[in-house]
């Protein structure tokens, strides 16, 4: 299992390491993008205004040009009217002339068209005067508008440019959020898979459990027999026991009273008194085997003598009884030594399959306690990341949510000064 776990682990790392390779990829295509609209709306800036300007120059020469042809034309006007009242002034004189020879009349007509001609030129130069003053004023407010104008212009394609770049940040923003997003999403799987795997190994230590109390056997660590068959494992991550390399071997009841009888301590310690009675006992039938090679060489020796005796005497009652005891005593020797042979034997296949079990166990132990602490690294790795990208998130959502008032307060501003 810790090795499926970390080929995942493995797996999931070369795919975040390709995918975090595509976003750094696109992130910097996305930015060179972004600089060359910059430097082409910058370079486009520049050219409007040099428009703008080059617009405005030809405005005022024209106008100037405008001014001074109506001016030049009002010039021109006041010599005519001067010339018209000559004319008409030496027809009256000549009219006066002749109307001292003519009678009274037309003296008097003569008179009243003087007069008329006067009033009428006076009028001329009052309405060319006014028709000055207006064109003037009407000349002033046209460059006044026409400044106001190009202004306006001008601030409008500045709110374009302005409005274009928060676009483009908002676009930014909304595709650095959907990667958050799914970063986040992978993060969360990864989190439900580490939380599946966590709750099927806690089902598996409590069917372990459950079969050790079905088959009425002990589980024995290092440092003394778990007594209580029947209690359950309750699991603690933050317990400081699961960090300590303490092997555990699981024991029938018998072998588990026969390690209680050998006395407090770890499981070393009581296979090693197991090994040193086994030693203890070997020994001691090394010792029967000599005295029962000595205690037969003895009554070899004697049959001998008595056999020897009995040719020579017949047969001694002592000596029989003798024999008898000693037969008695070879036959109480072979006995003890027989069961103590069986004792040796099944104390080594205990010993043999306590040993295996104890390596097995403490093999298994080893691996439960690596793949609980990579498990627990894991999820600590998963929850600060959870945690950053759900702060990335809040962060990207009010940016965006900023950026949104912005470019809402902008799109009206570009409504009020369109209907303006």
């Amino acid at each position: 299992m810790a090795t499926s776990s970390s080929g995942r682990r493995r797996v999931a790392s070369k795919l975040y390491a390709a995918e975090d390779q595509a976003f750094n990829q696109i992130a910097k295509e996305a930015e060179a993008r972004l600089a060359a609209r910059r430097q082409a709306r910058a370079e486009a800036r520049e050219i409007r205004m040099k428009e703008l300007e080059k617009l405005q120059k030809e405005a005022d020469e024209q106008s100037d040009r405008t001014y001074e042809l109506l001016t030049d034309a009002v010039r021109n006007t006041r010599p005519t009217t001067e010339v018209a009242r000559t004319p008409s002034y030496m027809s009256g004189a000549s009219s006066y002339a002749s109307s001292r020879r003519s009678s009274e009349d037309s003296t008097d007509n003569l008179d009243v068209r003087e007069l008329r001609t006067c009033l009428s030129g006076r009028d001329l130069k009052l309405q060319l005067s006014d028709l000055e003053e207006k064109f003037r004023k009407a000349m002033i407010s046209n460059a006044q508008l026409d400044n106001e104008k190009s202004a306006y212009i001008y601030q409008v394609e500045t709110l374009k440019d302005e409005i274009e770049e928060m676009q483009e940040n908002l676009n930014q923003s909304q595709r650095e959020y959907r990667e958050k997003k799914r970063v986040y999403d992978l993060l969360v799987r990864d989190f439900d898979k580490l939380q599946y795997e966590k709750e099927c190994l806690l089902h598996n230590l409590k069917e372990r459990d459950q079969l050790i109390k079905n088959h009425g056997l002990v589980l024995v660590s290092e440092s003394g027999m778990n007594g209580d068959i029947n209690e359950e494992y309750e699991p603690k991550l933050s317990r400081k026991k699961s960090r300590q390399n303490s092997s555990a071997a699981l024991l029938s009841q018998q072998s588990a009273l026969l390690l209680d009888q050998v006395g407090n301590g770890s499981l070393d310690v009581r296979l090693k008194k197991f090994i040193e009675e086994k030693q203890e006992l070997l020994d001691e039938i090394y010792r029967l085997r000599l005295d029962l090679e000595e205690e037969r060489q003895k009554l070899s020796k004697m049959e001998n003598s008595s056999v020897n005796h009995n040719h020579v005497n017949g047969p001694d009652i002592k000596v029989l009884e003798v024999q008898r005891e000693a037969n008695k005593q070879v036959s109480d020797y072979k006995f003890r030594l027989k069961k103590a042979e069986q004792e040796i034997t099944t104390l080594q296949s205990n010993i043999s399959r306590l040993e295996s079990q104890v390596a097995r166990y403490k093999t298994a132990t080893e691996n439960a306690e690596k793949v609980e602490d990579e498990l627990k690294a894991e999820k600590r790795k998963t929850q600060r990341e959870l945690r950053e990208a759900q702060s990335r998130i809040e962060e990207l959502e009010t940016s965006n949510a900023h950026l949104q008032k912005r470019i809402d307060k902008l799109k009206s501003a570009r409504t009020a000064l369109i209907k303006s």
